[in-house]
């Protein structure tokens, strides 16, 4: 019927869409939608907005699931799908590190890269879609498999810097290393990108389960999160916006965004809730008074807010 919609998520669970919420699945276990251009592979490693939003329109889906194991272990099938040949490398560095129990012994480890933080799958799971800065990355060196002669590229060197200090180093060793020979950023967790993640502006977080991921108590990461395609409120203006909102597990956190054009596209309206997530306040824009009330009306149907 006209009024039905899809829902994107990774293969494995659209069984479960289509028995349990009785809706569409862009992918299913058939392993149907999975590859190609437009297919849930593409939609979840790409890096850009403007194609993931494409994906959706061509499909006609309204929401999107995500779970903390689409954004670790089953990553590598993603990218992979997406592209055979580089797989997951350009994510997810596979390299041998020194052993922490025996330096003169190499184990392998993977350590997530600046591309990694900007798929679909990591800012929408990991960031709930909104902009995060790097802080503290790891600043690496690393020779290739050519000259070392093993399987994988062996780490060389690693210290903990501020990212924009890393940056330096970075241009610094880049323009003057030997053949087979790299510096790079990474990181080694989920939350704390190599790089500045920009925010998602059509995406809003509606619901996510209860149970926390991580060991850590100062990082709430959900299982299951769930979001909404949205077309988004249009407002004037420069700068950070940034709004306080509250999920349905009781869980706070902050939707910032940083300006494009002179404009903002923000997903959430600030009255009421959806799907139990609500705003705790009203847009404002950072370093300023300016505050913006806006509607779920005008988050719905794209309207712009004076």
């Amino acid at each position: 019927p006209g009024q039905s919609y899809g829902v994107m998520s990774w293969w494995d669970y659209g069984h479960m869409i289509t028995y349990i919420a009785k809706r569409i699945p862009n992918a299913n276990p058939f392993q149907q939608g999975v590859s190609g251009p437009e297919g849930s592979a593409a939609y979840f490693v790409t890096t850009s907005e403007d194609e993931a939003d494409a994906i959706l329109d061509h499909l006609g889906t309204r929401y999107v699931v995500t779970d903390f194991l689409m954004d670790s272990s089953k990553f590598p099938a993603m990218a992979t799908w997406y592209n055979a040949s580089l797989a997951a490398d350009p994510y997810m560095k596979s390299m041998f590190i020194p052993s922490q129990d025996n330096g003169n012994q190499l184990e392998s480890r993977f350590l997530y890269t600046p591309r990694y933080y900007l798929t679909t799958v990591s800012r929408l799971h990991n960031f709930d879609g909104s902009m995060t800065n790097a802080t503290m990355v790891y600043y690496i060196e690393y020779a290739d498999p050519s000259v070392t002669n093993l399987s994988l590229p062996v780490l060389t060197n690693a210290t903990l810097l501020s990212s924009a200090e890393a940056a330096g180093r970075i241009e610094q060793f880049n323009a003057k290393a030997p053949a087979g020979f790299h510096a790079m950023a990474v990181s080694n967790s989920f939350v704390q990108p190599a790089t500045d993640v920009p925010a998602l502006r059509h995406y809003r977080l509606i619901h996510e389960s209860p149970s926390n991921v991580l060991s850590s108590k100062t990082v709430d990461l959900k299982a299951v999160k769930v979001f909404e395609y949205v077309r988004g409120a249009h407002i004037s203006g420069s700068g950070i916006i940034e709004m306080q909102l509250v999920s349905n597990t009781g869980r706070n956190f902050t939707y910032r965004q940083q300006s494009v054009n002179g404009e903002f596209i923000v997903p959430y309206s600030t009255s009421g809730s959806t799907g139990g997530v609500r705003a705790l306040g009203k847009y404002h824009i950072a370093g300023t008074a300016t505050e913006y009330d806006v509607p779920e009306s005008a988050v719905v149907q794209g309207l712009d807010i004076t």
